[in-house]
């Protein structure tokens, strides 16, 4: 008697468990086989870009920088990479090259960027994308100076032409202020 009790309850459990089991395991969505469209709206920094402007070392005291751009698609057109070179001289010696990689996110619905500096910083940011002539992206760097927020401002001229501007929120100052301004020509 006992066992029947016991095959009773065993075959009970069994069945029950197998009827919580899926019928059958759903196979997972397969990658995208091109590039999302929100990407053709980074298509206009492909290229090898000369780059001049100011920038800010402090209070009252700009200087002049010279820089070179190449941005280019990578990974079957998924990301754009890009290197940013600024040129070393007497009156600007904190100049930096800063590598990195931007694209559409899906998920986020949001472009992403990771970005890696020469003088040891990183940026991660997000952007919504472009409004009018403009991509502004919302960052995060962490840098020899400290944490810090930014606005990094994208204003397009003509497909030849475009302006980046860092607007960033210092550890010690009590607001924004203009890191720097630069013109880029292809």
């Amino acid at each position: 008697m006992r066992l029947i009790k016991h095959l009773t309850t065993t075959t009970f459990l069994l069945t029950a468990l197998v009827g919580m089991a899926p019928a059958k395991a759903e196979e997972p969505p397969a990658p995208p086989s091109k590039p999302p469209v929100e990407n053709d709206g980074l298509k206009m920094f492909v290229g090898s870009w000369t780059c001049e402007g100011t920038a800010n070392l402090g209070p009252g005291k700009t200087v002049k920088v010279k820089a070179t751009a190449k941005v280019k698609n990578e990974l079957g057109g998924f990301w754009q990479s890009f290197v940013y070179t600024e040129k070393k001289t007497k009156d600007y010696p904190m100049a930096i090259t800063a590598i990195g990689t931007w694209g559409w996110e899906a998920q986020s619905k949001k472009f992403v960027r990771g970005e890696f500096q020469s003088s040891g910083g990183y940026t991660t940011g997000t952007s919504t994308g472009w409004s009018g002539d403009s991509l502004t992206w919302d960052l995060e760097t962490s840098n020899f100076m400290g944490k810090m927020s930014a606005k990094h401002t994208f204003t397009k001229k003509s497909d030849k032409e475009f302006v980046h501007k860092l607007d960033a929120k210092m550890p010690a100052s009590p607001g924004p202020m203009t890191i720097f301004e630069v013109t880029c020509k292809k």
